[in-house]
């Protein structure tokens, strides 16, 4: 008999507690807050969706890789990676190199999985990308460059006007 009486209440204490509780979007909570935006040959693209900024701390023990990437609004991908040598996150000037640390890139379609990146300065690709300020949790900066079609080198693509203000999610080992 006391169980009959306690299931009800019982009940209405689940419904409360389910309706109160916020539930967890993957996309929402591992969004970063800020903006990311690009000029490519003029025309200005800008991220409107999925924007993160992820600091790594696993590649090795003597970097570690701000990586700030979104898509614009017509599932366009932007990207910028930049690598702090002996995991010294600090303001400055960091180029494309021949290793291929301090790149931009750009898939306009990302069902064709082909696009622009400025990761191979053989093939006359470049990348400046300025840090204002950095910390284990925000990053803002400035970039251009050259990016060269993943197919076809003799296609390029010119990057002006990079910016990006972020919060950083940092990922260790």
């Amino acid at each position: 008999m006391k169980i009959a009486s306690i299931l009800p209440a019982l009940g209405m204490a689940a419904v409360m507690c389910l309706t109160a509780c916020k539930k967890k979007d993957i996309f929402e909570d591992n969004r970063s807050q800020g903006y990311l935006s690009m000029k490519i040959d003029g025309q200005e693209l800008a991220v409107s969706k999925q924007l993160t900024g992820s600091l790594y701390d696993t590649a090795n023990d003597i970097m570690s890789h701000l990586i700030v990437s979104g898509m614009t609004s017509d599932n366009q991908f932007l990207t910028v990676n930049v690598s702090f040598l002996n995991k010294e996150l600090k303001p400055g000037t960091y180029r494309l190199n021949d290793f291929g640390y301090n790149t931009i890139g750009w898939i306009q379609r990302l069902s064709d999985a082909m696009g622009y990146a400025a990761d191979d300065t053989g093939l006359g690709a470049s990348a400046t990308i300025i840090i204002e300020s950095i910390s284990e949790t925000k990053a803002k900066g400035t970039f251009s460059g050259i990016m060269i079609h993943d197919v076809d080198a003799d296609k390029k693509k010119t990057v002006t006007d990079g910016k990006f203000e972020v919060t950083v999610m940092k990922h260790t080992k």
